[in-house]
């Protein structure tokens, strides 16, 4: 293995460590934008932990791809150096990334999505109106003639 290939690899674990950070953060962040009594909030614990595994396996699968799973001792460190260079100079810049993606992608997706269902439901009422216009005489019309079987 040439000394290049070895730096490559360890950049890529550095930045294996600063995706790390970014997803943890993002995770939380979206843990705690729901209610206290919501079940993610409230097994948000056992979530982080999930993804710091599902993590761990997917640092392994880029080592795997890089260097046939070979281990090296300063993997792990690159990775811890990755979260750090997240939290000093990265932050900001993939938080106005991700604030830029939701406002732009995910807000008109879901304004969208939300404004068929309304279209859905406001169709669906006025359906039920329709047919309990027609069926309101005929029930009023079999409580004049049958008033006591309706009324048990």
């Amino acid at each position: 293995m040439t000394l290049s290939y070895q730096f490559l690899s360890l950049l890529a674990m550095v930045a294996s460590g600063v995706a790390t950070g970014f997803l943890v953060e993002s995770f939380r962040d979206l843990a705690f934008a729901f209610r206290p009594n919501f079940w993610i909030r409230k097994y948000r614990f056992f979530f982080e932990i999930m993804l710091w595994a599902i993590l761990g396996c997917a640092s392994y699968v880029l080592l795997f791809y890089l260097r046939d799973g070979a281990w090296r001792i300063y993997d792990p460190m690159a990775q811890i150096v990755g979260i750090g260079c997240y939290e000093l100079w990265f932050r900001k810049p993939l938080m106005f990334i991700r604030r830029l993606f939701l406002h732009l992608i995910v807000r008109p997706i879901w304004w969208v999505i939300h404004l068929f269902i309304t279209i859905i439901r406001s169709v669906v009422r006025v359906f039920l109106k329709i047919i309990l216009i027609i069926i309101n005489p005929i029930i009023k019309l079999f409580k004049k003639m049958y008033p006591i079987t309706l009324q048990k």
